[in-house]
């Protein structure tokens, strides 16, 4: 019964654990993506958009990732906190940049990305980012499988 009563008062609902980046979405719209002359910028990966969309329906979200200490991790952890999304779980990364997805929607069901995602940030995440606390403050934890392919984020 302890247990059930401190799941039910944790101060958050869930942890999102897993890629982040930065994507920019081509704006002309069946497009190709050699031909888009502009793009707008939003958070992706699929934890930072489950903390983003948990965080709207009401819950009490979080991400725990690494984004790089530059412009566009700084964009990550601003829009997160726009969205009231915890960002005690956000590391930044000294050595590494944020990864960044370009997009385009050329026709239903065709949508071309490009990722750049080598060595980013995100994906460096090591067992010493990962405060034990931290993990047992929420009711569930949502773990991607991609973002855990590497040895370092493995052992996370």
């Amino acid at each position: 019964m302890g247990e059930a009563m401190d799941a039910k008062h944790a101060p958050l609902d869930v942890i999102a654990i897993g890629r982040a980046s930065v994507d920019l979405y081509g704006q002309q719209i069946g497009s190709r993506l050699e031909d888009i002359t502009s793009f707008a910028k939003s958070v992706g990966g699929c934890p930072a958009n489950i903390s983003v969309g948990t965080a709207r329906l009401g819950l009490r979200s979080a991400l725990l990732t690494r984004v790089g200490d530059e412009q566009m991790g700084r964009f990550i952890r601003e829009q997160l906190t726009r969205e009231g999304v915890s960002v005690d779980g956000l590391k930044t990364d000294p050595d590494r940049l944020t990864a960044l997805v370009l997009l385009s929607v050329e026709d239903e069901g065709v949508s071309p990305m490009i990722f750049y995602r080598s060595d980013c940030a995100d994906m460096a995440l090591a067992e010493k980012d990962i405060d034990e606390a931290f993990i047992a403050s929420a009711r569930a934890i949502v773990v991607t499988g991609t973002h855990f392919s590497r040895p370092n984020s493995d052992a996370a």
